[in-house]
């Protein structure tokens, strides 16, 4: 069975980010994960709009999956709005259930698909009634804003859960994780549930195509 992942760019230096996308889209990925960051919602500064603009005009075409770790929700979503396929905004920088709805309303007018990351220390419960308003839920298995992190064991539990909330209240949600996913527990991802698996300096180290293989095809002989 073949699985979904969409490698993040965060750790590859920038002089080589288009080259490293297309590559990627030239080995068979379709998402690409792109990390924007405005050293306000973490103290930490990613990928410039300008940069992804180059690469949405310069890369082969791909799913832009953009993760937006900013304060400021609706200021970033009319920056990005016409750059990227999928707009994922964290649980936590909602202000106010009015904000969430003001956004999805825009979205709904400008056909931009939406998703909700939720950081490791927030109650998974807690973004059920939104779901059904969104293409994609981001569970980090890390807390935002570094590269290269360890990945939190407690995460599996928690797409556990969120994915027997989907399957019961039969929703089409894309089902991703990102923190620390490498090659030796991306299969547990998986099983507990995930469809798309973000995989940053892992890939980066270790980059060809048979490890790509590997992170998407997997069966007992493989592991």
């Amino acid at each position: 069975m073949q699985y979904k992942i969409s490698p993040s760019i965060l750790d590859v230096q920038p002089d080589q980010m288009i080259s490293y996308v297309n590559t990627l889209i030239d080995w068979g990925v379709s998402n690409v994960h792109y990390d924007v960051m405005d050293n306000e919602f973490v103290p930490n500064k990613a990928l410039e709009l300008e940069k992804i603009k180059e690469i949405a005009n310069k890369c082969k075409k791909h799913t832009m999956d953009i993760h937006l770790m900013v304060s400021d929700v609706m200021k970033y979503y009319m920056m990005y709005k016409n750059v990227g396929d999928i707009l994922t905004f964290h649980y936590e920088a909602f202000k106010s259930k009015e904000e969430f709805f003001e956004l999805i309303d825009q979205a709904k007018k400008d056909h931009i698909k939406i998703g909700l990351a939720i950081n490791p220390d927030t109650d998974i419960n807690s973004i059920f009634p939104y779901l059904k308003y969104l293409e994609l839920v981001l569970v980090m298995s890390v807390f935002p804003g570094l590269g290269g992190q360890v990945f939190i064991e407690g995460t599996l539990e928690r797409v556990k859960i969120l994915k027997d909330y989907v399957l019961k209240n039969n929703l089409d949600l894309i089902i991703q994780i990102d923190g620390g996913i490498k090659a030796h527990n991306i299969k547990s991802c998986y099983d507990a549930g995930i469809t798309l698996a973000v995989v940053g300096s892992y890939l980066v180290k270790n980059f060809s195509k048979k490890e790509i293989d590997r992170l998407t095809n997997w069966d007992k002989k493989n592991w």
